[in-house]
């Protein structure tokens, strides 16, 4: 028999205007016997949401599929980012994704870091983090690998990237400790991201595609009926650590992309550029793309700053070739 429950939490979240206000987590716990523990995890950043859609469906969905093991569902982690619509956690400012730093707890991010760490990491074995570029990127639909530290090459990432069933993956390292990936690796616990979509918007087509994919991680897991696997898509690896895969804006201006996500180019290739209409007399920015490869994020955002992720461009490797980047 399943067995559904609520475990929200709530954490302090005073501001200038209201000293004991609260925040309030909502956490679903289906569970369906023996079996692996695993978190679906979405709304780390408020204004990403395609995973804030997908595990909502999920919510409803999931108690009546689940076969085995227990899955706990945090459709918005980030609860007081996501009803404001913001990346940051509009109290205090904070970033929940840097907000891992142990106690004592100061404000309301660094509150529910910690609550997670204390009530939600100890208990799975597994978790499916869902990210997207939120307000200021869009991102090429991706599962995402992230290694921290000097962590071990761990076999089952693969296949959980190809059980994601997106033909995209990104891969990228970590050395910050206040980060989810660092958390979980704090636990033991075995962690797959993703990126899929972003410009402060959505899709039932994006969100649909992020649900399949959670579906599939399950499936891989153990904790799904079993059924005959769809054919698992081709999946390319794109190594978004290496410096020449991002290109910043070194000044402000109006940046006019002149490539679509998806887009392969060459090194050196034209792909936009920067232009100050107010000022009709400055000269045109040429932007060039820093390497070859795929172009999996694009700025949606024209006016610009130095500094701004404007793109970023990576070859597609064989998914296999991730044990050469550990």
């Amino acid at each position: 028999m399943v067995r559904v429950s609520r475990e929200d939490f709530s954490v302090a979240a005073a501001t200038n205007v209201s000293a004991y206000r609260r925040i309030t987590v909502p956490v679903l716990r289906v569970e369906a016997g023996p079996g692996p523990a695993v978190a679906l995890i979405a709304g780390v950043h408020g204004d990403e949401w395609e995973g804030q859609a997908a595990i909502l469906d999920l919510w409803h969905e999931l108690p009546s599929i689940l076969t085995r093991g227990t899955v706990y569902l945090l459709p918005a982690v980030n609860a007081e980012a996501s009803l404001a619509g913001t990346r940051l956690s509009p109290a205090d400012g904070g970033n929940l994704n840097r907000a891992f730093l142990g106690a004592p707890a100061r404000g309301y991010t660094e509150g529910v870091a910690a609550a997670l760490e204390a009530r939600l990491l100890p208990r799975v074995q597994a978790m499916v983090d869902v990210h997207s570029g939120g307000a200021s990127l869009r991102y090429l639909p991706s599962s995402v690998i992230t290694r921290h530290g000097d962590d071990a090459y761990d076999a089952r990432l693969p296949a959980l990237a190809r059980a994601f069933g997106l033909p995209h993956c990104m891969f990228f390292r970590g050395g910050e400790p206040g980060s989810m990936p660092a958390a979980a690796s704090r636990h033991g616990v075995l962690r797959l991201s993703a990126e899929i979509g972003g410009g402060r918007e959505t899709s039932q087509s994006l969100a649909d595609r992020c649900r399949a994919g959670l579906l599939g991680c399950l499936g891989e897991l153990g904790l799904l009926p079993d059924r005959t696997p769809a054919p698992a898509p081709e999946v390319r690896l794109y190594d978004l650590d290496a410096a020449a895969a991002t290109l910043r804006a070194r000044e402000s201006g109006v940046f006019v992309p002149g490539v679509e996500l998806g887009q392969s180019v060459a090194a050196l290739q034209h792909i936009g550029r920067l232009i100050e209409p107010a000022r009709p007399d400055s000269p045109m920015r040429a932007l060039l793309s820093p390497q070859s490869g795929t172009v999996v994020c694009l700025r949606p955002i024209a006016r610009s700053d130095d500094g701004d992720c404007l793109l970023q461009v990576a070859p597609a490797l064989p998914l296999d070739s991730l044990v050469s980047k550990y």
